[in-house]
């Protein structure tokens, strides 16, 4: 990819182009699903429990269908190909839930958590595809800025999105407001889904039907750099997903919240997403991926004790605001702490990387839940939810030091940081 040449310099901008429109048009979409589909549930009489298995079942789905991706893509000459049909797969998460109210009530919910749940299978096939597919049409020195960019327009639209979506529920009588929404978000969805069809990887000719070699599960956990990557991804992910189920009851329950709270909260939070984005290059060439996600746990623990603890609605607006920067900046880096210590057709490592996001994804929504369910109040799950993003924080800052593992430089440099200090 370093000795790329000039040629192909087009079809990358193209592409630059295209996966940032991608991510867009489908900010507009995650708008309904990200924000409002909680609540949406909750109309339907979703218990906490409930709420849990919303956002786990789809994370378990994934962390078993991921392992279809090497399968899948040795279907097609390049991984640009791999990506089309499940992605319009992934995008039926949008379309599915409007169909809830047709269903007797008692078996609403049930529908819902299942129409979240069968568009994953689809999404964990094609997410360590589309991993390598971004390395594959974009140069390893725009790859951080991509990410950046991409995130910085998803915020955007997700805030647009919000707040149109927040203020249509509440004009419009419940269920056929969500329905609506639902409908919008799909037809958003699809304009993302023609972006992809549009990219081309940059060296066609070393387009190949067999995917790479893959390690087994112990080469790559032998591997030291990768074992970095594994504890900084599965720890960030697990103490920030623990309370994301519960926050929802604290909104409804405590605050009184209604759709058009949750439309200002939810647009708060990506407003911060996107501002951060804006000085994230400069964090990362100060701090280091890792150092950066330490730092996002940190004042993601205080967004969860502004939650759990704020005297009324308004001052809980904070932890939206806190929750959008320090998540936001944490995605980001992660992703580019996984692509320092990684091969670019390393489709194990990309594989196991999804899996180990999904597995926490799956554990910590559902062990909030179980807490609440079983009585513990909603504010001490939340102080508790910060307590383990605090010990996060730590563990993701000193690695494999804390075990005794030697430091571990990382093997693919990101331009942006020079000589590096994290491990």
């Amino acid at each position: 990819m370093a000795t790329m040449s000039r040629a192909s310099l087009p079809v990358e901008k193209a592409n630059y182009r295209h996966l940032v429109m991608d991510i867009a048009w489908f900010g507009l979409a995650l708008a309904a699903t990200t924000r409002f589909l909680q609540f949406y549930a909750l109309e339907m009489g979703a218990t906490a429990l409930d709420l849990g298995w919303l956002t786990a079942l789809p994370a378990l789905v994934i962390i078993f269908t991921t392992m279809l991706s090497p399968w899948w893509r040795n279907r097609y000459n390049d991984s640009v190909s791999a990506v089309i049909l499940p992605g319009l797969g992934h995008r039926l998460l949008f379309l599915l839930p409007a169909f809830a109210p047709f269903f007797p009530e008692h078996l609403r919910v049930p529908y819902i958590i299942f129409a979240s749940t069968l568009p994953t299978i689809a999404q964990g096939t094609v997410a360590s595809i589309f991993v390598v597919m971004m390395r594959e049409t974009i140069r390893d020195k725009d790859l951080q800025p991509l990410l950046t960019q991409r995130h910085m327009a998803m915020n955007v639209t997700i805030t647009i999105g919000a707040i149109i979506f927040g203020l249509m529920l509440e004009k419009v009588a419940f269920p056929l407001n969500y329905q609506i929404m639902f409908l919008v978000a799909f037809v958003f969805s699809m304009f993302s889904e023609w972006h992809l069809t549009r990219l081309h990887v940059l060296n066609p000719e070393q387009n190949r039907r067999t995917a790479p070699p893959r390690r087994t599960y112990r080469e790559l956990f032998a591997d030291t750099s990768f074992q970095s990557v594994a504890l900084v991804v599965l720890v960030s992910f697990l103490v920030f997903h623990v309370i994301i189920a519960v926050i929802p009851l604290q909104l409804k329950n405590h605050f009184n919240a209604t759709e058009a709270y949750l439309g200002v909260y939810g647009a708060l939070e990506v407003a911060s997403a996107f501002a951060i984005t804006l000085v994230l290059n400069r964090l990362i060439a100060r701090f280091g991926n890792r150092g950066v996600i330490a730092l996002g746990l940190v004042v993601n623990g205080v967004a969860a004790l502004v939650v759990a603890l704020a005297p009324d609605a308004t001052f809980a607006l904070l932890s939206a605001v806190l929750t959008g920067a320090s998540w936001s900046a944490i995605g980001v880096c992660a992703f580019g702490f996984f692509a320092e210590r990684t091969a670019k057709d390393d489709m194990q490592a990309a594989i196991v990387y999804n899996q180990l996001a999904y597995v926490a994804i799956f554990v910590g929504p559902l062990l909030g839940s179980f807490l609440v369910n079983a009585g513990v109040s909603v504010a001490a799950v939340l102080v508790g939810g910060a307590a383990l993003r605090f010990a996060g924080a730590a563990v993701c800052h000193f690695g494999l030091r804390v075990f005794g593992k030697r430091r571990v430089e990382p093997l693919y440099a990101n331009p942006l940081l020079g000589k590096q200090r994290d491990t």
